[in-house]
């Protein structure tokens, strides 16, 4: 059958994809591994039990996607990861993390929800009207190809947010996080004196009273996809799509805004 594959080779390389779609999902990296590491020693260690050998990528997802919300349902998720899992996890943003991030096609997402075809339509349609309403922060770019921090600028606008500037080596994103407020970053990895844009991330998060959400923009995810504890949240894959990078900056933004104290 096309696109399907041993299991146990199809799980290690999808391991990293498999986190970055739960913690995107639930908000946090603790809490995404967290489901990513339950499903595995459940749905994916009966199917190996049961003889089965073989599988498709979105049967994991699909397996995952299922694992999450009946944690919900049984009440083990913390109440923190619940409230926003409740918030964030409509058929919408669920549909639109698994087309427009994980490159699914809509009948595959549509598997993967246990839904029509005709409700995941509808739910993409109304997360794009969703999108236009999304909290409005101020983002700090770090890119240091000019065309791409112009179009991630200009995708942060019409979503709604505004952009506090654009730093293209780590020292210009460190003073150009002194010169206003922000609440959240989008950031490559390599930037263009040769230095880490996560590093910046890192010296500029530290002067912060309170951290703020990042997501990693990079043509070298496995740099980020380690298994180490420093593993973003969220993460996307050069070359992207304009949706890709609004599905993540509403994830984002959403999950910080409901981890705050109101």
């Amino acid at each position: 059958m096309r696109g399907t594959y041993v299991l146990a080779d199809l799980i290690s390389g999808e391991l990293p994809y498999l986190r970055r779609y739960a913690r995107a999902l639930l908000g946090t990296r603790s809490a995404g591994d967290a489901a990513v590491e339950t499903m595995l020693e459940t749905k994916m260690l009966i199917m190996l039990n049961e003889g089965r050998t073989l599988a498709q990528r979105k049967d994991l997802f699909r397996a995952l996607d299922e694992t999450i919300m009946e944690e919900l349902s049984k009440g083990k998720l913390n109440l923190e990861v619940a409230k926003i899992l409740r918030n964030m996890t409509t058929d919408a943003r669920r549909a639109v993390m698994l087309t427009a991030v994980e490159g699914f096609s809509i009948f595959e997402t549509a598997e993967i929800l246990c839904a029509s075809t005709n409700l995941v339509e509808k739910a993409l349609m109304d997360a794009e009207a969703s999108l236009q309403s999304a909290l409005s922060t101020t983002v700090l770019v770090i890119e240091d190809e000019t065309l791409i921090a112009e179009m991630l600028a200009g995708i942060v606008l019409e979503a709604g947010h505004s952009v506090l500037g654009i730093a293209s080596t780590r020292r210009q994103a460190v003073e150009l996080a002194t010169s206003g407020k922000f609440g959240l970053i989008l950031a490559d990895i390599v930037l263009a004196d040769g230095s880490s844009g996560a590093e910046a991330v890192t010296e500029i998060q530290a002067d912060l009273p309170r951290p703020v959400p990042v997501i990693y923009i990079t043509a070298y995810p496995k740099r980020l996809l380690s298994g180490a504890a420093s593993e973003p949240a969220f993460l996307i894959v050069k070359p992207f799509q304009p949706r890709q990078v609004r599905a993540m900056v509403e994830q984002a933004v959403m999950s910080a805004y409901l981890e705050q104290p109101h």
